[in-house]
């Protein structure tokens, strides 16, 4: 659906060179939430603009729908973009204009029909939960809902996909809630493939299916959000990771286990359903190990619970070694972390 080919993006200031993007191969599925999260600076929004040609690359191919927009003429990058919706951050609403003309612009400028554009507006307001807010000003409107506004606009002409610019950065946590609820309806109902770009790992969390971390025009990782939730590979993914989810003991508890002379411990992963069941009470009872549990975290990932134990497991060799084969056939990832 979208696919980067070794993109990169060199700015010229004067007589340095910024590359704001170096190398980038990404490939965004049809039908998926894709979250690009990176700090500010890192090329995030640079990335999405190139979905849509407001920034063509330096080197390499942006490719939509299997067309490289490198080689589209000018009609047809229009047609494109028609595909192509935007939200971003600050609403971009015309403030003279009502919210049904707010919404019907892109039908206007297409030049659709006045009981065309009527029906849309309608559906769309109503989709959104603005029904009653059709002839009000977007001066009389809350954050929310003037992105609520800025949603159904960027739906009006039913696009395939659907660009979002730090698209809650402006609202607070709870209204937040509410617009990722909405993203994942306009997903789920419509079909729409979703980029994503963001500083804020909670955003990432509660609403996308894949994640590409950015630092300084790099992809330094990528991959499915609880894979990436579970094992953050880079430094800069973990420190965005335990904003949200504890998959570290905290440095308070290492000092305690230091006093204590305990240097390894043992990291139990469960995903899903496996979260919940009474893995350590089995290790107790059939492998007669003594568990001590050091710390854990438990956290709801896209529906899906993500269970991270560190324990210390005390008995003899060969019961250890027994549980930890059955901790394979339960699909629990099992590591041994050296906290000295």
């Amino acid at each position: 659906m979208i696919k980067f080919e070794g993109v990169d993006k060199i700015y010229q200031q004067k007589n340095t060179q910024i590359h704001a993007l170096n190398q980038i191969n990404l490939q965004i599925k049809q039908g998926e939430i894709y979250g690009v999260i990176g700090l500010s600076g890192a090329g995030k929004s640079t990335l999405l603009r190139m979905v849509n040609y407001l920034e063509r690359p330096t080197n390499g191919e942006v490719i939509i729908d299997g067309k490289r927009l490198s080689e589209c003429t000018a009609p047809e990058l229009r047609l494109i973009k028609k595909d192509i919706g935007m939200i971003f951050q600050h609403f971009n609403l015309l403030e003279s204009k009502t919210i049904a003309h707010n919404v019907a612009l892109p039908l206007i400028l297409a030049k659709k029909n006045k009981q065309e554009i009527k029906a849309r507006v309608e559906e769309l307001l109503a989709f959104v939960g603005l029904s009653d807010k059709a002839k009000s000003y977007p001066s009389e409107l809350s954050g929310g809902q003037k992105q609520r506004v800025g949603i159904a606009r960027a739906l009006a002409l039913s696009p395939k996909i659907l660009l979002c610019d730090e698209a809650t950065s402006a609202l607070d946590p709870q209204t937040t809630q509410s617009i990722l609820g909405l993203l994942k309806k306009v997903n789920a109902e419509y079909g729409i493939t979703i980029m994503l770009i963001t500083h804020e790992m909670s955003v990432i969390q509660k609403v996308c299916n894949k994640v590409a971390v950015i630092e300084q025009g790099q992809l330094i990782e990528q991959g499915s959000v609880l894979d990436v939730f579970g094992h953050p590979k880079h430094p800069i993914t973990r420190n965005f990771v335990q904003t949200v989810v504890r998959t570290e003991i905290p440095d308070n508890i290492i000092r305690r286990l230091k006093v204590q002379n305990i240097n390894i411990l043992s990291r139990l992963e469960m995903v899903g359903e496996h979260a919940t069941e009474p893995i350590l009470a089995t290790l107790v009872n059939r492998f007669h190990l003594d568990v001590s549990v050091v710390f854990t975290n438990m956290t709801e990932i896209q529906d899906t619970t993500l269970a991270i134990w560190y324990v210390e497991l005390i008995g003899n060799e060969l019961d250890k070694q027994a549980a930890i084969a059955f901790l394979g056939e339960q699909k629990v990832r099992y590591k041994e972390v050296d906290v000295s």
